[in-house]
């Protein structure tokens, strides 16, 4: 199998349910991110941009809606 021109791969983050944060409904993305090492649950170290977009998306939501518990 060839290995892609990258030296390093971006880390994704994976959510509660073990999926891949930036595609949650693709099975076969989370299994291939764990086997390959590169998910991670540790939100510091994530490189991916789109799970880094959705985390802040998450982010944002969580606390507009603490905000307005208050």
């Amino acid at each position: 199998m060839l290995k892609g021109k990258r030296q390093k791969r971006d880390l994704h983050a994976l959510n509660s349910d073990g999926m891949v944060v930036c595609n949650p409904r693709d099975k076969e993305a989370a299994h291939r991110a764990e086997v390959e090492g590169i998910a991670t649950d540790d939100r510091a170290v994530v490189t991916c941009r789109k799970c880094l977009a959705v985390l802040n998306k998450q982010d944002r939501v969580r606390k507009m809606r603490g905000s307005d518990v208050n």
